[in-house]
């Protein structure tokens, strides 16, 4: 039988190394990561019904997937879908009455 020992110090330093890959593939998750927003939680953020999000799904306005019967929206897609609807102004000198 043969046993291999180590060292407080070697003990440290692979506690050290461990923590730190931890650390970086926590913040390479993190970093990737976007919103993700079923239609009760967009609903919400934009004030509108559930019956609107239909509506804009079966006009192509947003990108959607759907898992079984639940409908999800990347913040992304909101995004585009909210550039794309942008109007703007005509008249930018007015300042009201």
């Amino acid at each position: 039988m043969h046993v291999e020992l180590m060292t407080k110090t070697d003990f440290v330093g692979l506690v050290r190394d461990l923590e730190e890959m931890i650390q970086a593939t926590t913040r390479n998750t993190h970093e990737g990561r976007q919103a993700v927003y079923d239609n009760d939680d967009l609903c919400k953020k934009l004030k509108v019904s559930k019956r609107t999000l239909q509506n804009w799904r079966d006009d192509g306005l947003i990108e959607f997937s759907q898992i079984g019967h639940k409908i999800y929206y990347t913040e992304q897609a909101v995004n585009q879908m909210l550039e794309k609807s942008k109007v703007k102004s005509l008249n930018n000198n007015y300042r009201g009455r």
